[in-house]
């Protein structure tokens, strides 16, 4: 009589064990680059180089938002890369060493940026900056943190599939899950692009009204 083969799945804690690495490296990353940039922000400041290089006050009165249909889609396709490419490099050998990059990139960015207005703004600097990267702040970062965990979990499943040999059908049930997610951040990238586009003119006279 053929004995029944059982495949017991890893326990409850050790799956959310698991699911918290995989946003906890993520957020490390990003908080590693914004006090990278803060640090790059503090010694050009001590170089009198921070306004040469970064003129918030003539970038923010230079901001305009007459042309609604062009903002949408430069805002729609700037995020949509790298979101797209941290999706794309988990079917790739090297793709975890990029992704690492990107999100060290983006966190030390935002905190070049934002540590640039209070340094040239002082104390309402850091409201200025909030308003400035708003609402990318609330909406982008948490979509890239997500999307950067499925990336290294869809990393790890296929390096386990070779090891292992899983079976074709598993795999293609997986695959078919991830692209769903890129669909998911594509559909919230819709919903910030026509938030830009429609409050935009209102963010922009609130960081206006700050200087």
């Amino acid at each position: 009589m053929r004995k029944k083969r059982y495949h017991f799945s890893h326990p409850p804690t050790t799956e959310r064990s698991n699911t918290f690495i995989y946003y906890l490296f993520p957020i490390a990353l990003f908080i590693t680059g914004f006090v990278s940039g803060n640090a790059v922000s503090y010694e050009l400041n001590n170089r009198n180089l921070l306004s040469v290089i970064n003129p918030i006050i003539t970038n923010i009165n230079n901001l305009n938002v007459s042309k609604s249909f062009i903002i949408l889609i430069r805002s729609f396709f700037k995020h949509f890369t790298y979101l797209f490419a941290i999706w794309f490099l988990a079917f790739t050998i090297i793709g975890i060493i990029l992704v690492v990059f990107i999100v060290f990139f983006i966190g030390f960015i935002y905190g070049l940026v934002i540590s640039s207005f209070s340094y040239q703004l002082g104390l309402s600097g850091f409201m200025v900056g909030f308003f400035y990267t708003f609402p990318q702040n609330i909406i982008i970062l948490p979509l890239v943190i997500y999307m950067t965990s499925q990336s290294l979990r869809m990393t790890v499943f296929l390096f386990r599939s070779i090891i292992q040999m899983n079976s074709r059908l598993n795999l293609r049930v997986v695959l078919n899950e991830y692209y769903q997610k890129l669909l998911f951040c594509v559909g919230v990238l819709i919903i910030y692009a026509f938030v830009v586009t429609i409050f935009g003119r209102y963010f922009v006279n609130i960081l206006k009204s700050l200087i």
